[in-house]
């Protein structure tokens, strides 16, 4: 979400107008970007018709769509409304629309979206429906349909903004909803109207609150459902400020869809509990307000926007904001793990099994350093002494420091796109990544 309170983005320091540095050891893929997804904010996606259509934050009335048929390159379609509602007219001055989320329905779409006043929690969700969409016309049928929910700040805590609606395995609809005044909440839908089903005491459910920093940074809720488990992503952070920003995402699961949601320590969410899916890794910066979306061809996909380093955005502000689609991938305890992004082409990079080589790695999202496993099972390169083994398409990297005491690091990892990337966490959580740059 956009929404950044005025407090914290006069605690961020002002930012040259060019960037410090940009010799950045990327990542291999973390660079790539979507043609044609330049300027996107709170993007998501869905699958139509064939096509995939994206809603996002943008410029114009609202409801900004942009269609693509391989999810690398986008065009852009227009808004879905060419004009504000009275309604919205009556309590902003503004004419800013803010991270649509949309909910398919067979032939139609329903689109909440929401509207804030800067910093505080006077905000609104409303809902836009399209009777029978046609992806030939992705703006046209649209209609305004008036408000959710609404959040004041002389009666509601919570902060209605950033929705995100999924239909549990009963049939049953909720919506998603909050950011940094007091978490994310869950409430449920009328599945014939689309709003409330208790609009007068929805009593909505604490899901989830970032208890580690000051204000309860925490916004834009994705949630998916998986092989009996409900997964809800969120954005810790700071948002709108270009390289800025601390947006990354965090995870953590349920078999219910009200929670509780926990994480690999079995801390809820509620509680502060997450577990790292994506973090900066320059020039991505700040890679958050994610959907995600299981398609057609069977991928699990998470879309997010990014601050891309290399690029001014407004002002003295560096890092513009970018669409990025990235494949989920998923471990043997059924946690997800980043891929590798849909508009990176790794197909020349070597591949094969087994997995002796020269990698591009990566721990926690950090620096960026060569090492290479060699046929004898040692490991070269690195800050310490490493030893690797691997059982099929599973590979383990164990570190062992030369100081007599010291903690010994195991990587657990998962080979996938044939032998060229790994990726897993070690026994601290942190996401490890690999990328092959050479064959043995």
């Amino acid at each position: 979400m956009l929404l950044v309170t005025m407090l914290a983005a006069m605690a961020l320091a002002q930012a040259p107008l060019a960037p410090a540095t940009t010799d950045w050891s990327a990542f291999p893929g973390d660079d790539a970007v979507s043609v044609g997804g330049e300027n996107v904010h709170d993007p998501t996606i869905v699958e139509v018709g064939g096509k995939y259509f994206c809603f996002c934050t943008g410029n114009g009335p609202f409801g900004l769509v942009r269609s693509s048929s391989d999810l690398r390159s986008w065009r852009l379609e227009g808004n879905v409304l060419s004009t504000f509602p009275a309604w919205l007219t009556e309590r902003y001055p503004h004419r800013s629309v803010w991270a649509p989320d949309i909910l398919v329905l067979g032939h139609t779409l329903r689109m909440y979206y929401c509207m804030s006043n800067w910093g505080t929690n006077k905000s609104v969700i409303g809902l836009a429906q399209c009777d029978l969409f046609d992806p030939a016309h992705p703006t046209a049928g649209w209609r305004d349909l008036g408000l959710v929910m609404e959040s004041r700040p002389e009666h509601e805590t919570y902060n209605c903004i950033d929705p995100e609606t999924i239909v549990d395995e009963q049939g049953r609809q909720w919506m998603f909803f909050g950011s940094y005044f007091a978490g994310i909440f869950v409430a449920q839908l009328d599945p014939a109207t689309g709003k409330l089903l208790h609009p007068d005491d929805p009593q909505p459910v604490l899901v989830a609150r970032n208890t580690s920093e000051k204000g309860d940074p925490l916004e834009g809720a994705a949630v998916c459902r998986r092989d009996g488990n409900y997964y809800l992503f969120v954005s810790y952070g700071l948002a709108g400020q270009g390289v800025r920003s601390t947006y990354r995402v965090m995870v953590g699961r349920s078999k219910s869809v009200t929670g509780p949601f926990v994480d690999r320590d079995g801390v809820t969410m509620a509680d502060g509990g997450h577990t790292n899916v994506l973090k900066s890794s320059p020039p991505m910066f700040s890679p958050g307000h994610c959907d995600v979306l299981k398609d057609s061809s069977g991928r699990w996909l998470m879309p997010y926007h990014f601050y891309d380093g290399r690029k001014h955005w407004h002002g003295d502000v560096w890092g513009r904001p970018v669409l990025q689609v990235r494949e989920l991938l998923w471990d043997e305890q059924g946690w997800p793990l980043p891929g590798l992004p849909v508009e990176f082409d790794d197909s020349r990079a070597p591949g094969g099994n087994p997995a002796a080589g020269t990698w591009a790695h990566q721990a926690d999202f950090g620096d960026v350093g060569d090492i290479r496993l060699m046929p004898d099972g040692s490991v070269r390169g690195g800050t310490m002494p490493g030893r690797w083994h691997q059982n099929g398409d599973s590979l383990t990297i164990d570190w062992s420091p030369q100081e007599a005491g010291s903690q010994t690091w195991t990587d657990h990892l998962m080979l996938a796109y044939g032998g060229r990337y790994y990726v897993g966490r070690n026994q601290s959580g942190a996401v490890i990544r690999g990328a092959k740059i050479e064959g043995p």
